[in-house]
């Protein structure tokens, strides 16, 4: 069984540590190069407001990326978070406009839609023994399917007052002084509390395990149809909390907000230093390569370059990452 890479129950290894240290190094190490070089060269980049704004953009993929993060260590991957997070989001606008919901309402809304159609992937999955690659596409399409039937393929508004505060207010913020927005403080809880149940609880060294060897992880007791199943809950209830934040920002909900969510939740976890292989990562890694990828899409934009520069730079990045997990130090298999 391959060692946890996150948890210090593991047995440290000179190559488990240096795999642990690199992993989330090398896209830290480029964020600050690239930070230090857009403050070189560009104005506007350095100031407190383009930084928050940096942070806030990157909160919802961060927030789906966490729960990658964790599918991705289990030995999975999950296509439908995008998805998820649109219907999530639909399901709460509608119950609000339409139905009276208030503010928690829309919110509980959300988070139990999202649940629901995370554990539908994890039983299919688990259950059927159907690889998740396939199970989580097929959910992608039906989610957006429902989440257009649902909204009429319309955006939908109306949300109870006070909902935009999650994505638009800030703590301690007022007409005369910045504070620190909601968007973001609702990331870095979930990034917390993600790291902590990886790294210092059963589940999370599960997840490792199997992801590391599933073989071995059957043979030593692990119950590998709850935690496959479990870990799909866990993205989707996460996604649940993303379409909260998305939907709250922009003060409406689209059937297809999530289109493209699910490569950017990926991208953020690889760049991180999660390996794809399964059984090795982390959360604070994670949170890095979102705030890379939001990074690049900021300096594009302020250097007056189209989208199609941006998603050139991270793809190449993408692929760069994945390359380094394959050959990296310490990470070859």
């Amino acid at each position: 069984m391959q060692d946890d890479p996150s948890t210090p129950h593991s047995p440290a290894t000179g190559r488990g540590l240096l795999s642990r240290v690199s992993g989330a190094l090398a896209p830290l190490s480029f964020l600050i190069l690239l930070g230090a070089a857009l403050s070189l060269t560009t104005p506007h980049f350095s100031t407190r407001d383009n930084l928050k704004q940096i942070a806030v953009q990157a909160a919802v993929v961060a927030i789906l990326a966490c729960g990658q993060t964790a599918v991705i260590i289990a030995g999975h991957i999950d296509l439908s978070v995008g998805a998820m997070m649109a219907f999530a989001g639909v399901t709460s606008a509608v119950g609000m406009s339409q139905h009276g919901l208030g503010v928690w309402g829309g919110v509980a809304a959300a988070l139990l839609v999202g649940l629901g159609a995370g554990t539908a992937s994890g039983l299919i999955t688990a259950l059927g023994r159907i690889p998740s690659f396939i199970v989580t596409l097929g959910m992608m399409g039906v989610v957006y399917g429902l989440g257009g039937i649902l909204s009429g393929s319309r955006n939908v508004g109306g949300l109870a007052p006070g909902f935009e505060v999650f994505g638009s207010r800030e703590l301690f913020g007022d007409a005369t002084r910045d504070g620190i927005p909601y968007a973001i403080l609702i990331m870095l809880a979930v990034a917390i509390a993600m790291h902590v149940l990886l790294s210092r609880t059963r589940w999370g060294r599960a997840l490792y395990a199997m992801g590391g060897n599933r073989e071995a992880a059957r043979l030593s007791g692990i119950p590998l149809a709850w935690s496959t199943t479990s870990v799909f809950m866990m993205s989707g209830l996460l996604a649940g909390i993303a379409a909260v934040v998305n939907v709250s920002r922009t003060n409406i909900a689209q059937h297809d907000a999530g289109a493209g969510y699910e490569l950017y939740a990926v991208a953020a976890t690889v760049i991180g230093g999660t390996s794809l292989f399964g059984g090795q990562g982390g959360i604070f890694g994670t949170l890095i390569g979102a705030l890379l990828m939001f990074t690049i899409r900021n300096g594009c934009a302020l250097n007056g370059l189209d989208a199609n520069y941006e998603r050139a730079v991270i793809g190449v990045v993408v692929i760069l990452a994945v390359l380094y997990d394959r050959y990296g130090p310490g990470r070859g298999r």
